[in-house]
């Protein structure tokens, strides 16, 4: 009979016992080097006072809500979006609250608007210290109702054009002595989602460029924060785009973005967002549903995919063949009393975030 060699790792219990303990031995002391660089990498909090933040999404919304939060907190705010109309609303109800707006409508999915609007901020301000790249859209739809065009649109918004503003700003930004870009992503960028898979698509991307550029660039020169927030009450139900089976696509995202325990309010995300900027943070992952939901799909992958086929196979609504659009808006008026008292909540954040 062959001897079992004791000192082989892979060979007999002391053997095995020894590689375990080698390989914990190992981790312990990676996880010290880690901790340690990562203490040794802590900057002084960041002095927002002063500094200029151009913001796109920012007429209404967590754009909104981020805009006053930074404000408070001595930004000088350039707002950005498409429609000139809600940039004045958004800024008169920044300007009740105490804090001054500059408003520049534009359509960053249009990349040769973004050189112009970057040379009116620094014509106004003299400078940009911090990008936020916020503007988003949400669209729900079954898959057999998705098109190709619906992948185009959210990629275009909310791939592309964060894309094509941040390399067109980063010259600007490493001019300031102190720069930041902030990424608003979202949970659908690490745990793709039945009904929002355009959506999706365009988060995992985004996810992507912000995690790895700030890998890339230099923290003590441009910083880069990735924000990953689950839901939030932003009353942005009544702006998404519905299709499909529209009423009961527009009941069931009503319902999630707007009960509390799901969902967390705008005003403790944009703190939340503040915080980490201040703090120096490489990434902000924004309610504990997206954090658990985050960890199920790293830990148990297999589980939560069945989960989420269940989910969309038996409480979700199937696709019909009716491929037109609409506004959470036009549908809202279609329910009565007491989908509008579960939904309360949202339209409050609706009121007072300029949807």
């Amino acid at each position: 009979m062959r001897q079992i060699d004791a000192g082989n790792p892979y060979l007999g219990n002391s053997g095995s016992t020894r590689s375990w303990i080698t390989a914990a031995g190992l981790s312990a002391a990676a996880l010290f080097a880690a901790t340690k660089l990562a203490g040794s990498m802590r900057r002084r909090p960041v002095n927002l006072r002063g500094k200029v933040a151009l913001i796109t999404g920012g007429s209404r919304g967590l754009g909104l809500a981020l805009a006053h939060e930074l404000g408070e907190y001595g930004c000088e705010l350039a707002l950005v979006a498409r429609d000139p109309a809600e940039l004045t609303g958004a800024a008169t109800r920044l300007n009740r609250r105490g804090t001054e707006a500059t408003t520049f409508p534009c359509d960053i999915t249009h990349a040769d608007e973004i050189e112009p609007l970057l040379q009116r901020v620094i014509q106004r301000f003299g400078r940009i210290d911090i990008l936020v790249n916020d503007a988003g859209m949400i669209k729900t739809a079954p898959f057999d109702n998705v098109e190709r065009k619906d992948f185009d649109e959210a990629m275009d918004l909310m791939f592309w054009a964060p894309v094509n503003l941040t390399l067109a700003a980063l010259p600007h930004l490493r001019r300031s002595p102190e720069a930041h870009i902030v990424n608003i992503t979202s949970v659908g960028g690490r745990v793709s989602v039945p009904h929002l898979l355009p959506y999706c698509c365009a988060k995992f991307a985004f996810v992507a460029f912000s995690t790895g550029l700030s890998s890339e660039l230099d923290p003590d020169k441009v910083h880069v924060l990735t924000v990953v927030p689950g839901l939030m009450r932003t009353g942005s139900y009544l702006n998404a785009q519905f299709k499909g089976p529209k009423e009961q696509e527009f009941a069931w995202f009503s319902a999630l973005s707007t009960l509390p325990g799901l969902t967390v309010s705008a005003e403790h995300a944009a703190r939340s967002i503040r915080q980490a900027l201040q703090r120096r943070h490489l990434t902000s992952t924004i309610s504990m549903p997206a954090k658990l939901l985050i960890q199920s799909e790293a830990l148990l992958p297999e589980a939560t995919r069945t989960i989420m086929h269940l989910v969309n196979q038996y409480a979700l609504p199937g696709a019909n063949q009716d491929q037109s659009e609409k506004s959470g808006k036009a549908l809202n008026s279609r329910f009565g009393g007491l989908f509008q008292s579960l939904t309360a909540l949202g339209r409050l954040a609706a009121r007072a975030l300029n949807q």
